[in-house]
């Protein structure tokens, strides 16, 4: 009697429940062994080319079901060294691997993420994880993360391999902007920063000054990738950049003014946007509620909804950041308390020093909010607010959400657009990172480890997302 025709009645015995398995088992791995033969695996990646913020879509087909393979991306930065992402997939029964629904079982990153072929690239083997982290505290120069150039062509090289030994191929190309030629702005009314053009045939988008946070120096990859985009963009800086303040302290407003002057001349926009990150975030609702005759709107990444105080390591009560028709703006405590906290003294060691304990008892006081709070009702336009919810640096998922309560209790609730990432740190202004690395960093200017906070996967998927409404908003603000 054949195995398939056994009565339906017949209860089937063990011996013949296994036959029937191995004999199905084998059947399969034949049918697999056949088909191999004739179509190789084939490993993708869509886009092939693209911007740094375009999907990293990954696929590998062809392969034998229930097979467990590793797919590596590697990378190398300006200096030369490789940086590799590496994932652990078992392939479905299609004999498919989807880096968008496959789950990491290791690797440089564990779970699902669209992204992780790409923000969790490490200079190491994973298995050397541990000891490159242990040299870092006496080596900060190591970094974290790839030093890209902004107008180079990056080359990925992906490759799926079973038992070490390599089944497919592929390569893709990123860049932030490649064929920009940025230019160095200096004027005589303090305009420090580097000017991106839009990129050739792009769609002309409205021009954008954009301004970094405490780590001070140039927001340039920001500032290019919008370029890319077609928004005209002055990466314009506050401090520790040329001949400006060493410290963020006692910045006049004025300054963000003669940027937007200098951009709407150069690109004969009436109007232009602001976009800031961290404490870049108090610049850029400062300088759109001053001068709301200039700004169009506003894009503040991790953000403050309050004006604090000086980042600068010496002082011990609080001082201004800002100017405004050169009198100080009062200034909350919480950058104050925070820079002088004994933990801010040790934190030689990742992840390091957590700072939104030190900010949490002022960001959701009112009587704080009435007195610091930045005026953005002032604006003559809308503001897009993206904070993180797993922020250690600072509450930025207060400092958005009041953004929005504020203009609400003011009658402008449709100005305020907010999206707050629940597992995101605040690396979340940073489109493609994630991975290892992304919960801390070593600050410049402080010369310390500070954490960031957030889960891997959702500060990856996170800052994809977060720079997709960045566009959006801008789109829908047509050039001016």
């Amino acid at each position: 009697m054949r195995l398939d025709t056994f009565p339906a009645q017949e209860p089937a015995r063990p011996w013949a429940r296994i036959l029937r398995a191995a004999l199905g088992s084998t059947l399969a791995v034949t049918a697999w062994n056949v088909s191999l033969a004739t179509d190789q695996p084939r490993l993708t990646v869509t886009p092939a080319a693209g911007l740094v913020d375009a999907p990293f879509h990954v696929v590998l087909e062809g392969v034998l079901p229930g097979s467990r393979v590793q797919i590596s991306a590697a990378r190398s930065d300006v200096s030369g060294r490789t940086w590799t992402a590496v994932g652990d997939y078992y392939v479905d029964a299609d004999g498919k691997v989807d880096i968008d629904s496959s789950p990491s079982l290791g690797g440089s990153y564990d779970g699902v993420s669209a992204h992780g072929l790409w923000c969790s690239a490490i200079p190491v083997a994973p298995d050397r994880l541990s000891a490159y982290l242990a040299q870092l505290p006496q080596h900060p120069e190591l970094g974290t993360s790839p030093k890209l150039d902004l107008k180079a062509v990056y080359k990925v090289t992906l490759t799926a391999s079973i038992d070490g030994k390599s089944i497919a191929t592929a390569t893709a190309t990123r860049t932030y902007a490649a064929g920009i030629v940025p230019e160095e702005v200096n004027t005589a009314d303090g305009v420090r920063g580097l000017f991106f053009p839009p990129a050739r045939n792009s769609t002309p988008g409205i021009p954008i000054v954009v301004v970094a946070g405490s780590g001070g120096g140039l927001p340039d990859d920001q500032a290019a990738l919008l370029a890319s985009h077609g928004h005209p963009a002055l990466a314009q800086g506050i401090f520790s950049y040329k001949d400006l303040p060493k410290t963020l302290r006692a910045i006049p407003l004025e300054t963000f003014r003669a940027g937007a002057h200098w951009l709407e001349k150069r690109t004969g926009a009436r109007k232009v946007a602001i976009m800031g990150t961290s404490r870049g975030s108090e610049a850029a609702g400062l300088a759109a509620s001053y001068f709301p005759g200039d700004f169009s709107e506003a894009v503040v990444f991790v953000p403050s909804h309050l004006s604090n105080g000086a980042y600068d390591l010496s002082i011990k009560e609080v001082v201004a950041a800002w100017t405004f028709a050169g009198k100080p703006l009062p200034a909350d405590h919480g950058e104050t308390d925070s820079n002088n906290a004994d933990a801010a003294t040790h934190s030689d060691q990742p992840p390091g020093f957590i700072g939104t304990p030190f900010y949490l008892g002022t960001w959701s006081d009112p009587a704080v909010s009435a007195r610091f709070g930045i005026p953005f009702e002032r604006m003559s336009g809308p503001v897009l607010a993206l904070g993180a919810g797993a922020d250690q640096m600072w509450p930025s998922f207060i400092g958005a959400a009041q953004i929005g309560r504020r203009l609400a209790a003011h009658g402008l609730a449709g100005r305020a657009e907010v999206h707050i990432y629940p597992g995101a740190g605040h690396v979340l202004s940073r489109v493609g990172s994630g991975g290892p690395f992304s919960s801390f960093l070593f600050h410049p200017v402080a010369r310390d480890y500070e954490a960031t906070g957030g889960l891997p996967n959702a500060n990856c998927e996170g800052s994809y997302d977060a720079w997709d409404k960045v566009l959006q908003f801008l789109a829908r603000n047509p050039s001016r």
